[in-house]
């Protein structure tokens, strides 16, 4: 099973704008960390939105945040 983990506020807002816009369907895509041109590209996730009617909307990316990146971020020091 792959899994991601992503800021929770982030994933929020996307959610938000796609329930504004009417869609019935989310569809999520993990896209795995990709190297090109010698820059790193996080590994990051992909939402669609899927109309009643069958349409697709894109709603861009969230790369991920892992846990452990997370944790040392948020601590209070």
């Amino acid at each position: 099973m792959q899994r991601i983990s992503v800021n929770l506020k982030l994933l929020k807002e996307k959610i938000m704008e796609i329930e504004k816009d009417g869609m019935g369907l989310i569809e999520l895509h993990i896209v795995a960390s990709q190297i090109d041109d010698k820059l790193i590209h996080p590994t990051f996730l992909h939402l669609e939105g899927i109309s009643d009617t069958g349409e697709y909307k894109d709603y861009e990316s969230i790369d991920e945040c892992p846990a452990k990146q997370y944790l040392l971020k948020n601590m209070p020091a």
